[in-house]
């Protein structure tokens, strides 16, 4: 931060700090191992004082799953500087699923009782990967193919919401997205939630292209 204070960087520091072990909590022991009163004793400070930084345990999991959606996000975005299609955003969602299921579990799993995630904070975040795809299918030759389209009307939410992210993409371009990213999580979450039994760990790589090959990319 330009020209801030010792002070205002001890706290950033901190807030990192506790993003990191939160995050550690996430990934040994699950969302039932994340505590803020752990993270206070980590930090060697009472359990009162985690309260200046993080005002509740809902905060604390906004933080991490902002964070989470970041982290994905971010290594797709530079595997797409190598090779970028539909392939790449798989592989490497995948892969990032392997090294934090717990993580992954926490931003596509099932939803957290009691907790409702705050849009201003998670939205942008949380949808970054949609946008990198939809962007990737619209210059894609693949959205040219013809295909039944639902009403204009079904589409109409999609449509809204995709538009406040900034994208004005045409309704075959909309279904693709929506195809194909419906594809890649439900993939990936039969996987990681043990869907399709033992044995087929070996072999996740090989099912995602699998089905982006049969998606036609």
């Amino acid at each position: 931060m330009t020209n801030s204070t010792p002070r205002q960087r001890a706290r950033l520091e901190t807030e990192a700090q506790i993003t990191r072990i939160g995050n550690r909590m996430l990934d040994d022991d699950g969302l039932e191992g994340v505590s803020l009163r752990a993270i206070a004793r980590e930090l060697g400070i009472v359990s009162s004082a985690i309260y200046r930084y993080v005002k509740n345990r809902d905060e604390l999991l906004t933080i991490l799953i902002r964070d989470a959606f970041t982290a994905i996000a971010d290594e797709v975005d530079e595997a797409l500087t190598r090779d970028e299609s539909v392939l790449t955003v798989g592989v490497t969602m995948l892969a990032w699923s392997r090294r934090h299921p717990n993580r992954w579990a926490l931003i596509y799993g099932t939803p957290i009782p009691d907790y409702q995630a705050p849009r201003d904070e998670t939205v942008v975040p949380g949808t970054r990967i949609m946008v990198t795809l939809t962007n990737l299918l619209e210059k894609s030759s693949a959205v040219q193919t013809s295909s039944e389209l639902p009403p204009s009307h079904a589409l109409d939410p999609l449509r809204e919401g995709l538009r406040e992210l900034g994208l004005e993409p045409d309704d075959q371009v909309i279904v693709r997205s929506v195809t194909v990213w419906a594809a890649l999580v439900g993939l990936i979450n039969a996987l990681r939630f043990g869907q399709f039994g033992p044995g087929v760990e070996l072999v996740e790589d090989e099912l995602m292209r699998g089905v982006v090959s049969s998606l036609g990319h």
